[in-house]
């Protein structure tokens, strides 16, 4: 009995000592551009130019022309961004879900924002709110976060968890926790923090500390197919992840291309009603042999853990199974859940 408990004593200890697992960090974009005579419009066109999918204009004719010098090598893009917005005293305004943004001449005040890796957070309002029947003032923050439209987010917490909180007195402030997730469609959403303990001393919310997770990809796959006549099921392997074209059959003018995919080991985890979520970005398109692509009539695409199951089917005359003819399947890489961090300072309040 006495080894046993020694025994369990020792991996106890070997728990509590090892190591903890290493967090997920998705790296931003970096934006190289310099030029000592820019304009802002020039800045715009540079930083379009990156591979964050994010296009950049300015609208206001003056604004467009306003000189902005730059100097940007390895400048992950939202800070190369904030810091052409900051030396032309413009804002950030998001367009079409995150994958566009106009600099607009803004307000003396500076937006307050956080830039963790590709991911930007921006407090957008503060609502107080006093409760008659207890006498408890609580204030509601409505933070907007975006992140480079290159990254596929596929599930983002609503309520990040908030580690400090303090006004601008240094006075501590109770944080009100949730667990809502979101599953965005686009590049950006809103996630929700209330707290209490301001007072009427309090001038603005000193600091706001916490950290998020976001369940993404890194980036899209395109895994082509050819000589689609040839005998299947075919196999290939991207980053990890396995994808079978089990078969490609014709009934009548239609073609039906079966594909399995499966994802490593450690492909996270999704309740079953989360499971099409991830799935939103897979597709699968017949390509000619004069590169003119064909998008499915009809798809039925499964996920059962990390296996995919997906059928498309093509109407077409054409003979896709002729040679020059490629099944194109687009599919996100592997996935991983990320801890993304964040401090905003000097937020004011009503």
């Amino acid at each position: 009995m006495r080894l046993a408990i020694v025994a369990l004593l020792a991996v106890a200890v070997a728990i509590a000592t090892a190591a903890p697992p290493e967090t997920v960090r998705f790296k931003p974009t970096p934006v190289t551009f310099s030029n000592a005579n820019a304009t802002l419009n020039d800045v715009a066109v540079g930083l379009s130019k990156s591979s964050a999918g994010v296009t950049v204009a300015v609208e206001s004719p003056e604004a467009a022309k306003a000189k902005c010098p730059v100097d940007f090598t390895g400048t992950p893009f939202w800070d190369a961004l904030e810091t052409a917005a900051d030396a032309s005293k413009t804002r950030i305004t998001l367009r079409d879900g995150g994958k566009r943004v106009i600099l607009e001449p803004r307000p003396n005040r500076r937006e307050i924002s956080a830039v963790s890796g590709p991911f930007r957070i921006v407090p957008r309002s503060v609502t107080g709110r006093l409760l008659l029947d207890s006498d408890t003032i609580f204030h509601d923050i409505q933070l907007d976060v975006h992140w480079e439209p290159r990254l596929p987010v596929f599930r983002i917490d609503g309520n990040p968890r908030i580690t400090k909180a303090t006004d601008d007195k240094g006075t501590v402030l109770t944080v009100a926790e949730g667990n809502a997730r979101h599953h965005p469609t686009a590049s950006l959403t809103d996630m929700r923090v209330r707290l209490t303990g301001l007072t009427r001393e309090s001038k603005r919310i000193g600091v706001l500390e916490g950290e998020f997770r976001a369940t993404a990809s890194a980036q899209m796959l395109a895994i082509p197919f050819e000589n689609l006549g040839d005998k299947l099921p075919a196999t290939k392997t991207e980053e990890g992840v396995k994808v079978t074209l089990q078969s490609f059959t014709k009934t009548d003018q239609t073609w039906e291309a079966e594909l399995e995919l499966l994802y490593p080991e450690s492909h996270p985890f999704f309740e079953s009603f989360e499971e099409q979520k991830w799935l939103r970005d897979n597709r699968a398109r017949l390509v000619s042999p004069a590169g003119k692509p064909l998008d499915p009539d009809s798809e039925d695409v499964t996920a059962a853990g990390r296996k995919v199951i997906a059928t498309y089917r093509f109407k077409t005359k054409d003979n896709p199974a002729a040679k020059g003819w490629v099944l194109v399947c687009e599919t996100p890489g592997p996935l991983a859940e990320a801890t993304v961090p964040f401090t905003l300072k000097d937020i004011p309040i009503p």
